[in-house]
């Protein structure tokens, strides 16, 4: 996308276009001058363009360092990941164990509460058992001895009450070792839970620590991106400065080679052969050079000219074409011999016809301005077996 600076060098190439338009049709206004204003436009565009390409490297250097950074980042986030993911397992696993040790502590609490609440209720039976005995001495012996219909109706007896006086006492026995086992099994959960929830707690301190962890990489990660993407976008902008500074810099070459054409004629085309053997079609001022133009290339050059200018044969030889021809307009191409023709384009009238032998210097043509043409000029060509030449080469 085009910008800002395309606009800028725009207005710049166009004022210069301005400027040697004016030198064109004025005589004598180009000098060295003009020419070094023009080329100073070039240097300081190659400039641009060498200093674009420095940054440009510069630049993808930096975000290959910052590739290699990212992926170390990804790498330390993988891995923290997964230690994370281990450490919640882990942590989820302690959770459970602690839950059922929980509900174990429970259950062993309720039945701790129940065997004290029977011990309790058997203590005091016996309690009150044994302040009955206390309070009436043997009477119970002799009640039992006398109530007795006979001495081994008596023994019954007294083994009777025996009988159930050691089952209190076992009874008693008995709760007081469940008691115990629960009291010692509930200390072994108690000092399990202990311990689990110091586990929770050291893997709910590592958990913590591994989130913040990732939570600084994943920072370290969005910084990263954030700054290669302002490091791409700064590239685009180069890239597209850059098609700019080619394009401003091929358009001062082309005015400076303008220039120094009118230069080397003295602002005028002259009559006289080169060591080529040819002249100048017409005498006037370049008004555009060979070489690209306007995103195409430019095959010949242009002469400006009054309208209906006679326009003169560049060299010797044979009229092939006098006709109109798309953007050449009315187009008059002489073939001299050896593969070489002249073409002579935007012609308003011929004075010439096909098959036609014509000398040099004389008149074939009158200028104007037919086919792709902006105004009254002579478009004018030197083509070697069909290749478009540089004519400021074959030319005095």
């Amino acid at each position: 996308m085009r910008g800002s600076l395309y606009y800028a060098l725009k207005q710049v190439i166009t004022a210069t276009a301005i400027l040697l338009f004016a030198w064109a049709n004025t005589a004598g206004a180009v000098t060295t001058k003009d020419l070094r204003k023009v080329e100073s436009n070039i240097d300081n565009a190659q400039s641009k363009i060498r200093q674009g390409d420095s940054d440009k490297s510069r630049l993808n250097d930096e975000i290959i360092s910052a590739d290699q950074r990212l992926a170390t980042i990804n790498t330390e986030l993988s891995k923290i990941s997964t230690e994370l993911t281990k450490t919640q397992k882990a942590k989820a696993s302690v959770t459970n164990r602690l839950d059922a040790l929980r509900a174990r502590l429970a259950r062993s609490q309720a039945s701790l509460d129940r065997a004290i609440e029977r011990l309790e209720t058997l203590t005091i039976t016996l309690n009150k058992r044994a302040e009955s005995f206390y309070k009436n001495g043997d009477i119970s012996l002799i009640e039992v001895l006398l109530e007795s219909q006979s001495f081994s109706d008596f023994l019954v007896r007294a083994r009777f009450l025996q009988t159930i006086i050691s089952l209190d006492t076992k009874l008693v026995s008995d709760i007081k070792t469940t008691k115990a086992k629960i009291l010692k099994t509930r200390a072994a959960i108690d000092s399990d839970k202990k311990k689990t929830e110091e586990q929770e707690t050291v893997l709910k301190t590592e958990i913590n620590r591994l989130a913040g962890l990732s939570a600084e990489q994943q920072a370290k990660r969005n910084e990263e991106k954030v700054q290669k993407t302002a490091k791409e976008q700064t590239i685009a902008k180069i890239d597209s400065d850059r098609e700019s500074w080619l394009a401003a810099e091929a358009e001062f070459s082309r005015s400076a080679a303008r220039i120094r054409l009118q230069l080397a004629q003295g602002n005028k085309v002259s009559g006289k052969p080169s060591v080529s053997g040819f002249i100048w079609p017409a005498a006037g001022s370049i008004s555009s050079g060979f070489g690209p133009r306007w995103g195409r290339m430019h095959e010949g050059l242009d002469i400006s000219v009054a309208q209906g200018t006679p326009v003169v044969a560049s060299k010797a030889g044979k009229i092939v074409i006098a006709e109109y021809y798309g953007g050449y307009g009315n187009l008059v191409v002489v073939n001299h011999g050896g593969g070489v023709e002249t073409w002579y384009g935007h012609n308003s009238s011929f004075t010439v016809s096909v098959g036609q032998n014509v000398n040099q210097g004389q008149v074939i043509a009158k200028a104007g301005s037919t086919g792709n043409s902006t105004g009254p000029h002579v478009h004018f060509e030197v083509r070697i077996n069909g290749a478009a030449k540089n004519p400021s080469n074959y030319l005095p």
